[in-house]
């Protein structure tokens, strides 16, 4: 019995153990596509779609930047083509309004993570 006990303690943890852990990106993601669908009564369909196109752009201009030493002005330019990209990528679920606001509730999330 003693054992039966120890190897499921011992599962329990190796299971836990291994689990990975969300990036930054992830985070980001995930709590800016919440607070957007909060914000604008997405539904869940929708909410999920958003987080993917933020995750993809978190992560594309996360490998562009980290580690390859970039000027501000390089850096500014990776953001600005992101910024179109996801524009595009947007365009395909909302409206021009929407993707305004989308975008206005982004640069709030960015203000209060710098805060």
């Amino acid at each position: 019995m003693k054992k039966i006990i120890a190897l499921i303690l011992f599962c329990g943890f190796l299971s836990t153990a291994n689990a990975q852990k969300q990036s930054y990106q992830e985070k980001k993601a995930t709590t800016n596509a919440q607070h957007i669908a909060e914000s604008m009564d997405l539904n869940d369909s929708t909410k999920t779609l958003l987080y993917a196109i933020l995750l993809g752009k978190y992560d594309e201009t996360s490998k562009q930047i980290k580690g390859n030493d970039l000027s501000n002005e390089e850096k500014k330019m990776i953001y600005k083509k992101s910024f179109k990209q996801t524009n595009q990528k947007l365009s395909v679920l909302f409206s021009k309004e929407e993707i305004n606001t989308i975008n206005a509730l982004l640069k709030e999330q960015h203000k209060k993570g710098k805060n």
